[in-house]
């Protein structure tokens, strides 16, 4: 089984996933980059059996800012969300609520995504708070939000302590722990794991400019795919495909 882990691509933001064609001339190259680098990855990764979420399918309302959105409109931010999922030859896809910010009153913008899918490009489609999911014999736990911070073993620490918080709160409403917990919310891409369990933190598909990006002083950030390969609950593969980038403030400039 392939299962394929895409999340927070704030559709509707102009430094989120979108396609090019959406965004003015000013912030195009960027679209355009992120963007080409995902439809090879599409293409590179081919078929596959399902497409996980963990959240923030769409930017939401801009209700700090609507400067940096290509789209107020949330059923236009829905459309495309759910026209970049479709992209992948995928039969279902599974997802997971993000903060209402970002989804809207009452996460009606996420279920607008669930609706389109269906309706527009006939796939299955599937959201929940909380997705536990059994694929390949892998018991797999997927929730949006993960616990973050400024130090480097920050994120680890916050992945673990998720873990710690399901097995102990499984053991006392009376469901098993996963074998895999996938987070993601902060934009970061690590894993950490043990002999029972493993979490890993999906990496975003959102660059880290404007508004957000200034706020943004911690180590780690990272925009990619997950690609999970999975053959038993003993067996399984999780293959990284970052992109990688380097912005203009970060190259040094002499001055003489």
């Amino acid at each position: 089984m392939k299962v394929i882990i895409e999340s927070d691509m704030h559709s509707g933001d102009i430094y989120g996933l979108a396609n090019p064609r959406n965004v003015s001339d000013r912030y195009r190259e960027l679209a355009e980059l992120l963007f080409d680098w995902r439809v090879k990855k599409i293409e590179e990764i081919g078929k596959i059996d399902a497409h996980l979420c963990p959240g923030e399918l769409t930017e939401g309302p801009g209700k700090k800012s609507t400067l940096e959105l290509w789209t107020t409109d949330m059923e236009e931010q829905a459309e495309a969300s759910a026209e970049l999922l479709a992209m992948w030859d995928c039969p279902q896809y599974y997802m997971t609520y993000a903060s209402a910010y970002h989804a809207g009153d009452q996460l009606k913008t996420d279920n607008l995504v669930v609706d389109k899918l269906k309706l527009n490009y006939s796939r299955a489609a599937d959201i929940k708070r909380v997705q536990r999911l059994v694929l390949n014999g892998l018991k797999v736990n997927v929730f949006h939000v993960v616990g973050g911070g400024s130090t480097p073993e920050s994120f680890a620490r916050a992945l673990m302590k998720g873990v710690a918080v399901d097995v102990v709160r499984g053991a006392y409403r009376g469901y098993g722990p996963a074998d895999l917990y996938i987070r993601g919310h902060s934009h970061v891409y690590g894993e950490v794991r043990n002999d029972k369990w493993h979490a890993v933190n999906a990496p975003c598909l959102k660059w880290p400019n404007g508004m957000y990006g200034g706020k943004i002083d911690r180590p780690f950030y990272a925009m990619g795919i997950l690609e999970l390969t999975i053959n038993s609950r003993e067996d399984y593969d999780l293959k990284t495909h970052i992109f990688r980038y380097k912005s203009e403030e970060e190259e040094y400039h002499e001055i003489t």
